[in-house]
């Protein structure tokens, strides 16, 4: 097995990182987690600002505070188009006077966790493909791309896409899986053989599994590629067609649920609406719960086939079982067995009957 580029980069290095994301993020505690164990030193750069856009600008307020004289690697995270531009123009290799540099430079590694296209052009659609915006974001992504020495993705079907989109040879990109912090999201059972032995027991049809109340958990964002509606809807289906008590819990925002769909939601009384939790009370919650569910559902948005939800890697973590879309992404890191389930995107009916189905 190749051993990690990026492991090799920063092992007993001196690292500045900077990510236009918050501390407590998954992805930044992963990386964190891995500076701590691998490099010389690290100085680590967020910002707690509400949207990308205000943490980009607080950030690009106090880069040109960062020390840079003793970096060996700088690693740029989550979004790094949107500071690109603010980074001493040593650092990307370019002198004052607009030449080369001759001077030794960091190592620039960039996570490319979101490609601006990708997100606004292709997941939101806010502009149509072709659109100036559409050509100014694919701009911003390539030349990070470009000017990074290594490129990090999430999953290797992203790898391949930006490869292809952006004519970039796919040795550029390395694939870091997420993984989730364990430290808050822990399996809690002394005996961890316990639950896939309940898991057999629920298939075997006993009674005393059977009829007792269980609980399914989903909690997201509210992102359109997650398909939240789906989940409403094969929620209300489950709760209402069950012929036993089956209690839903949806923690999140609920954007791009249709009105219908959210009011049998409200006056179910076996279903729980939740709008936010903290990371300690989510992995509470999560512990509850009999079967998780991960996604991502969107049968129209290309993303969804190409990424794996951040949850999944939580609900693993907790040794929790779980129902995952059909894709590509999803399948180079799980296998259909008595703890992961697929089911096609966009079929809320066939995700509740793989609900009824477990519990």
């Amino acid at each position: 097995m190749t051993e990690s580029k990026f492991l090799n980069l920063i092992r007993k290095k001196n690292v500045v990182y900077i990510t236009v994301k918050n501390r407590e993020y998954i992805r930044t505690s992963q990386i964190k987690r891995i500076l701590e164990k691998e490099a010389a030193s690290f100085e680590m750069y967020t910002s707690e600002k509400k949207n990308p856009l205000t943490r980009a600008l607080d950030l690009r307020k106090r880069i040109g505070k960062i020390n840079f004289s003793g970096a060996d690697v700088v690693i740029l995270g989550f979004l790094p188009q949107l500071i690109w531009g603010k980074l001493p123009k040593e650092i990307i290799g370019v002198s004052s006077d607009g030449a080369l540099s001759k001077q030794k430079c960091p190592v620039i590694i960039s996570d490319f966790f979101l490609s601006v296209y990708d997100t606004v052009v292709l997941d939101r659609r806010l502009v149509e493909d072709g659109h100036l915006i559409a050509r100014l974001t694919r701009w911003l992504d390539k030349r990070v791309i470009l000017g990074s020495d290594l490129v990090l993705v999430d999953t290797e079907a992203n790898a391949k896409f930006f490869s292809e989109l952006y004519f970039v040879t796919k040795r550029k990109f390395e694939t870091l899986y997420l993984e989730a912090d364990q430290e808050v999201y822990y399996h809690a059972v002394s005996d961890p053989e316990s639950v896939i032995e309940e898991i057999k027991n629920a298939d075997t049809g006993r009674e005393s599994v059977r009829n007792a109340d269980k609980m399914v958990l989903y909690f997201g964002t509210g992102l359109p590629l997650q398909g939240t509606d789906i989940v409403m809807e094969a929620f209300n289906k489950v709760t209402e067609e069950s012929d036993r008590r089956i209690k839903c819990v949806f923690i999140g925002k609920t954007n791009g649920i249709p009105k219908r769909e959210l009011i049998r939601a409200r006056t179910n009384p076996n279903i729980e609406l939740i709008r936010w939790l903290s990371q300690t009370s989510l992995a509470d919650k999560i512990r509850e719960a009999d079967l998780c569910i991960a996604g991502h559902f969107n049968l129209y948005i290309d993303k969804a086939s190409r990424t794996v939800p951040g949850k999944a890697y939580i609900y693993e973590a907790m040794k929790k079982p779980m129902i995952l879309a059909d894709t590509e992404a999803n399948h180079e890191m799980f296998e259909e067995d008595p703890r992961h389930f697929f089911v096609p995107r966009g079929n809320a009916e066939a995700l509740s009957e793989c609900i009824k189905r477990f519990l």
